[in-house]
């Protein structure tokens, strides 16, 4: 499902700026104003209370489901930490080709490593 929403991808510039540590405690502020205090979890309820609260357009429960499925690796139907972080980079084209080129350099490297013995 298309959501038709646009976005400025700002996470590789913060990536820059913050370094990835920064860039991994931003994200965690994020999921924290997102998340359900009680369960640490985005959830469909939380997702609804936070872009209320934030004063984000409203969004169609359809949409805020879509948007957790995304990224809902358990198949729970909520987001944890880890899955809300790799649904932002996923969600960076930019950001996603630098973890690509960073992991096939280490694969690389270690191939070399290991023909070299």
């Amino acid at each position: 499902m298309e959501l038709g929403l646009e976005f400025k991808d700002c996470l590789p510039v913060m990536a820059e700026k913050l370094g990835e540590r920064g860039l991994m405690q931003e994200l965690a502020k994020g999921f924290e104003l997102l998340s359900d205090p009680l369960s640490h979890t985005i959830t469909l309820h939380s997702l609804k209370r936070s872009t209320t609260l934030l004063g984000l357009v409203p969004m169609s429960d359809c949409e805020l489901r879509e948007m957790i499925n995304v990224g809902d690796s358990s198949g729970r139907g909520e987001l944890d930490l880890h899955d809300f972080c790799v649904a932002m980079v996923r969600a960076s084209p930019e950001l996603m080709d630098l973890a690509l080129s960073v992991l096939f350099e280490d694969v690389s490297s270690e191939k070399e490593s290991c023909t070299s013995r």
